[in-house]
């Protein structure tokens, strides 16, 4: 039980790209609450998750998926350069 909740103590960029879909659900829904956090919208915590957003969207796991959905619509609605 240990070895499988060890991805918690991983920055959220890292869990977001982990080879179990537990914690990328988790880097996922960590991460949308990150953005809804974020005061800036233009703050480079944004730009950390640039390359990995397109992932979210194609997870191979449905649950993990649909959380991705979330974490990107609040990454669209709270980053001022996403349009780009």
């Amino acid at each position: 039980m240990e070895e499988e909740t060890e991805y918690i103590k991983l920055p959220v960029e890292d869990r977001c790209v982990h080879k179990l879909w537990k914690a990328r659900l988790h880097g996922y829904e960590e991460a949308a609450k990150l953005f809804r956090q974020i005061d800036d919208e233009k703050s480079p915590e944004f730009g950390k998750f640039l390359g990995l957003v397109k992932k979210f969207v194609v997870d191979s796991n449905a649950v993990a998926q649909e959380k991705g959905l979330e974490a990107v619509l609040a990454y669209v609605e709270n980053y001022a350069l996403a349009g780009k």
